[in-house]
């Protein structure tokens, strides 16, 4: 379990300033940079010790389990660890920073993370170098004994047909989204996603789901029609191995938007693009006071009914150090011992 020490995490809760750095994080907590410094690198928090959390927030109920990435900027670093330039599909651009793909627990409206581990390119580390697919296989070989896991969710980047006959052959029930121009077969017609004539979807009869052939699994496509807040019209696919109705295929994967909004809530408020700290484990032990913080405010928000994770960590920038951490140190302590 982790050490009673919470300090680091309780400060990046407390922090209000722009750049959540060493210093700035001491000052929080009236200790110098260095002092922040060393309490990261003796403080480990582990997989372990966020799902403990998790029992606490969920009991023993089934979860589902997303898995995503995010890059941590680093543009102005050129010596931390790890640190390589990796493209940006949203701001469709490459830029200097950390790849980490995060796994999250959730069941649909409260998420805590788990756990992650570091991407790299094949340029930059071509010996050991391990597609996104086979870093989400190892979280979900390492979380899932220790949960009861109802349906692993991902994007289209991980609907690789090798993770998806492992998921199947291991009896997980899955839900990512699938790329439009996959040719499938229903009934002996065979058509792009986008082109299927069953898979046709209008304003009035905006979904449907298909059971399908592709690449010599069974499979079930959903179709979606979504129209956005400007008026825009876009058409959603996924792909499961379960059978359901097409609203709850879609429901399954909306629960995936909790990741998303952690990676925003994370870099805003929790710092997680603000360790510049050289050494590569300085910065993976950084990741995971940041999931602690972030799971801190989810607890928050639950035991105030609080809309949303950002008014939680705004409460508690009401308190000061002394009383936050003796608050949560009584709420947890069946969990973190002194």
């Amino acid at each position: 379990m982790i050490n009673q020490n919470l300090t680091y995490p309780i400060a990046l809760l407390l922090s209000n300033s722009v750049k959540k750095n060493f210093e700035s994080l001491g000052r929080e907590v009236s200790i110098s940079g260095d002092s922040i410094t060393r309490i990261l690198m003796s403080n480990a928090i582990t997989t372990d010790d966020l799902l403990a959390f998790c029992t606490l927030i969920f009991g023993k109920k089934a979860v589902y389990l997303i898995v995503d990435d995010t890059l941590i900027k680093k543009i102005y670093s050129r010596l931390i660890e790890g640190a390589c330039d990796n493209y940006d599909s949203s701001q469709h651009q490459h830029y200097r920073s950390l790849c980490s793909v995060v796994a999250m627990i959730t069941d649909g409206e409260t998420a805590i993370p788990v756990d992650q581990k570091l991407w790299f390119s094949e340029e930059y580390n071509p010996d050991n170098h391990q597609k996104k697919w086979e870093i989400a296989k190892e979280l979900l070989v390492k979380i899932r004994p220790l949960i009861r896991l109802k349906t692993f969710i991902a994007d289209g980047l991980y609907a690789v047909v090798e993770f998806m006959i492992w998921l199947i052959k291991s009896s997980i029930n899955f839900e990512m989204r699938m790329h439009s121009n996959r040719v499938i077969e229903f009934k002996g017609i065979k058509a792009q996603v986008r082109k299927h004539p069953r898979l046709k979807v209008t304003t009035r009869n905006s979904l449907r789901t298909i059971k399908i052939i592709w690449q010599g699994m069974t499979l079930y496509v959903t179709a979606f029609l979504r129209v956005m807040k400007t008026g825009k019209v876009t058409i959603i696919y996924q792909v499961a191995n379960y059978k359901t109705t097409a609203t709850k295929h879609v429901q399954c994967y909306k629960y995936r938007w909790n990741i998303e909004k952690f990676f925003r809530t994370a870099k805003q408020y929790l710092g997680l693009n603000d360790c510049m700290a050289r050494k590569q484990q300085a910065q993976e032990y950084h990741i995971m006071n940041v999931f602690l913080a972030y799971a801190f405010a989810q607890y928050e928000r639950l035991r105030l009914k609080l809309k949303n994770v950002e008014s939680a960590i705004k409460s508690f920038k009401q308190s000061n150090f002394n009383t936050l951490h003796t608050k949560l140190s009584a709420k947890l302590q069946i969990f973190y011992r002194a």
